[in-house]
Order: structure tokens, then C-alpha cells, then sequence
């Protein structure tokens, strides 16, 4: 048993001093070796090398390479290797052999070698999206669509109001030029005539002046507003007209103190809603009928006396025959204009109050004007001129002046009351102000002893406002 083992080490003894690089060579020339013996072994009709091959050639992979001698010098303390991890590659990283040069088939140096040159990223080339169909342009379509309609309804609803204001003052001009010296007066230094003017696209107005009795005539023409297309399509769900205002101011001496108006329900509620004389003088704003006007219009009254001598029987017939066309009638002594905006700051003045005869009218059916309204549109200015005279020859009875008198002491004394309240709440603001900037001041100051200098001065001067005020009289004896 002891021999067989020491024949066993023997043989698998091997020479240390021979270079690890040359065991393998020299094993894979004995492998050589053995296939080329199985070659010539095997029968001839076996499958056999060309006759071009050179047998070199097959074999000059396997030779081995020289050994430097400083390689063969280290491999001499190297250790015994085993048959089993002879074959085994180790792993090579890349971070440990840098500045090495990397073997040609070597699959990691490569894609080292590919990702150092380019980059990895790559944009993809998507090209635009550009569709040649309009199902993809819905939106565009529907934009440019309510455009084009919209700036037609404004170009055909612009010219439709000029030229109904252009046909209307055709009509009206020779009925304004036998009563007025002055038609059309444009507002400048020097006076015009024949001149209407255009406040926008469905305001226009006119300024009559020179008539006994009264010292002018504004008449504004209130057309819809075709040119709008959101108007356009209210005026189709809802019934509205063409207006016609005409303002009368009349001399302070020519119509004594009375107010009234006449129209519907609803207009004359707002009417009152947004003038203060209406509101004031005519407390009962449900209003009152009159036998001789029909069922529509109602009646707002101050004066009993006035009423019964303004509406007359040619009065009445006129407003039952036109009343499709009447929208309100307003006459005033102490008209002061409508009230202010609850946002606007009141003005701390009187208001100036003037003698006026206002008339609203309708014109058109549904904005519809034709030659037989102009022809309307004459009647009603012939009806304004009368009414005119008939405000100038009443004069009311010594009871009525009295009340009409006491009422309007009683609204002199209100305006002054609400003047007075807001002169008092402008002081106190400026009080207020004043006093918070004399406090910031105080406190500004970084001295204590001049903050405390300009407090105690504060205090004498609220004190000395407190104290009543004495008036002192010196006599001389006899």
C-alpha cells in the first residue's frame, strides 16, 4: 500500500521550476497530439482536411508564444495549480486595469471602448403632425365661424342704425325748423345748424334751441343695438323698439311747481326708483287711473289740479290712439337728474334744479321702422310743441300753489339736511386722518421726550376745542 502511494505522488509531481504559461501550452500540444493520432486512425471514409490545408496552419494557434524572462522568473514562486481551475477565466474589471491595452476579441472592452466614443442616448426623429383632414379642425372651424358672423351682424346692424337716423331726421327736420331758430347745433364756439350728433352706434342726438317759452330741446334717438350680435339675439327672444326722448327745458317763469307723469305701470316704478323729485312729491307709486286714458297707463299725480287740466279730451284721445307708441310722459319743476350710483360719493352741493317736459315714445313695430312711422314720428312732435303751450297757460289756484309751496319747502329742507350730514361725515374723516397722523408720528419719533413734548400738546389743543367759548363785551359807563 505504501508503494502504490508514493508511485501515485510520482506521478502527479510536478517540476516547479517549469513556468505555469508552458504546462499549458505543453498540455494543449499533447491534446494536439492525441486528436492527430485519432485522425490517421479513422477510416478513409471518414471525412478528411482539403488538400490545400496546411497542416502548420491548423496547428500555429496552439504553439506557444516566448516567455520574457522576467515572466518565467516570477512564475517560479508560483504554486502548484490544480487540473480543476486550470480553465476557469477570471472576471476583469475595467476600474482596476485602467490604461491597459484591451485584447481585441474581448466583448467588454468593446462595449467599453463603444460607450466611451458615443453616446448611449438617442433622440428619436418624430416628425410634426400635420393632417390634411378638417375633422381635425372642429374648434378653428367653430372660432372662425362665430367671428365672421359677428363682424357682419356689426357692419350690416351699424349701417342699418345710420341709416334709419339719417331717414328720421329727413322727416323730422322741417317740423323742428318751424318752431326752433336753431336745428342741429353741433356744440361749438360758433353755432351750426343742420347737424346731428352721433354719441355712438345707436345714440344719436339733437339739440334744438330758440323757441319762445322754453330755452331748449334735446332730442336723443335711442336705437337698438343691431350692431351687437348678442343684443341681435335678445331683441329675438324679447320684444323691444326704437326710442324717442325728447327733453324740454322750460323757462323758471313760464310753468308753475307741480309733478306728474303718465305711462306704464312697470316704467313709471322705475321712473321713481330713479329720480328723486318723483319719488318725493308722488309718494303713491302704485299710481291712480284716469277714465279718459286707456287701461295700460297709470297716472303719478302731486297736484290734483294739474291733472285734470293737462289731460284734457285732446290729450286723452291723442294717448288712447298712440298708445302702443307711449312709453312715459315726466314733468317736473325740481327735476335734479337721476340719482347717483350707490358707489359714487355724494356731492356735498345742492342740487340744481330745472323746469322740464320729458317724452318717450316708441317707433317701429319690433324695430321695424318704415315711411308710415316717419310720418308718426311728426304727429308726436306736434303733440310735444302742444303740450308745451298748454304747461305755459296753466297757472294753478291759490290752494294748490300753497301745497305745491309747503312741499317744496319740505324737500329744500331734506336736501339741506343731507347736505349738512355729509359735510359733517367729510370732517370727520379729515378729523380722523389727521388724528391717526399725528399718532404715527407720536410713535415714529425715537426720542421719548419729544414724543412725549407732542402728545402732551395734542391733549392741550383736544382740551382747549372742549372748552365752551366765551365772549367777552367791555361798556364804557356814562
Amino acid at each position: 500500500f505504501v508503494r502504490i502511494l508514493s508511485l501515485c505522488c510520482t506521478a502527479f509531481t510536478v517540476d516547479l521550476t517549469e513556468p505555469a504559461t508552458t504546462r499549458r501550452y505543453s498540455k494543449a500540444q499533447n491534446r494536439q497530439k492525441y486528436d492527430d493520432d485519432d485522425d490517421k486512425n479513422r477510416s478513409p471514409a471518414g471525412s478528411k482536411l482539403p488538400a490545400e490545408t496546411d497542416e502548420d496552419s491548423i496547428a500555429s494557434p496552439l504553439k506557444p508564444k516566448p516567455i520574457p524572462v522576467a515572466q518565467s522568473d516570477e512564475d517560479v514562486d508560483s504554486t502548484v495549480e490544480s487540473d480543476e481551475f486550470e480553465d476557469t477565466v477570471p472576471k476583469i474589471e475595467d476600474e482596476e486595469f485602467e490604461g491597459l491595452p484591451t485584447v481585441p476579441g474581448d466583448a467588454q472592452s468593446k462595449l467599453g471602448s463603444g460607450s466611451a466614443g458615443k453616446p448611449s442616448l438617442k433622440i428619436a426623429q418624430v416628425p410634426h403632425h400635420f393632417s390634411r383632414s378638417w375633422d381635425t379642425y372642429h374648434f378653428e372651424i367653430i372660432i372662425i365661424t362665430v367671428l365672421m358672423i359677428y363682424f357682419t351682424n356689426y357692419l350690416f346692424g351699424r349701417a342699418k342704425n345710420t341709416q334709419l337716423a339719417t331717414s328720421w331726421f329727413t322727416s323730422v327736420k322741417p317740423v323742428l325748423t318751424a318752431n326752433f331758430a336753431m336745428v342741429g347745433d353741433d356744440g361749438l364756439a360758433e353755432p351750426g345748424t343742420g347737424t346731428m350728433l352721433k354719441e355712438s352706434e345707436h345714440l344719436y342726438s339733437l339739440w334744438c334751441s330758440g323757441r319762445v317759452h322754453c330755452e331748449a330741446m334735446l332730442v336723443e334717438l335711442r336705437l337698438l343695438r343691431r350692431q351687437c350680435l348678442l343684443f341681435t339675439f335678445i331683441g329675438w327672444m324679447r320684444p323691444s323698439y326704437d326710442t324717442i326722448v325728447a327733453k324740454v327745458i322750460m323757462e323758471d317763469a313760464e310753468m308753475d311747481g307741480w309733478v306728474m307723469a303718465v305711462g306704464r305701470k312697470r316704467r313709471l316704478q322705475s321712473l321713481a326708483k330713479d329720480h328723486q323729485d318723483l319719488s318725493f312729491f308722488c309718494p303713491d307709486k302704485r299710481g291712480q287711473r284716469h277714465p279718459g286714458l286707456p287701461e295700460s297707463l297709470t297716472v303719478l299725480n302731486e297736484i290734483p289740479e294739474a291733472m285734470t287740466s293737462m289731460l284734457n279730451a285732446p290729450v286723452c284721445k291723442f294717448l288712447t290712439e298712440n298708445e302702443e307708441r307711449v312709453d312715459y310722459l315726466f314733468f317736473s319743476d325740481q327735476y335734479t337728474g337721476p340719482k347717483p350710483p350707490q358707489d359714487e360719493a355724494p356731492s356735498a352741493k345742492l342740487p340744481v334744479t330745472q323746469k322740464v317736459l320729458i317724452f318717450a315714445f316708441r317707433v317701429g313695430n319690433k324695430g321695424n321702422i318704415d315711411s308710415e312711422e316717419m310720418e308718426v314720428c311728426k304727429s308726436l312732435f306736434h303733440f310735444i310743441f302742444y303740450i308745451v303751450e298748454k304747461v305755459h297757460r296753466l297757472r294753478l289756484s291759490k290752494e294748490a300753489k300753497t301745497k305745491s309751496e309747503r312741499n317744496r319747502q319740505r324737500a329744500h329742507d331734506s336736501r339741506l339736511k343731507s347736505v349738512h350730514s355729509q359735510r359733517q361725515e367729510a370732517a370727520q374723516s379729515r378729523r380722523e386722518e389727521r388724528m391717526r397722523a399725528v399718532k404715527e408720528r407720536i410713535m415714529s419719533e425715537e426720542d421719548p421726550d419729544k414724543a412725549r413734548k407732542l402728545e402732551e400738546r395734542e391733549q392741550r389743543k383736544e382740551k382747549a376745542k372742549k372748552m365752551p367759548r366765551i365772549k367777552m363785551l367791555k361798556s364804557k359807563g356814562p
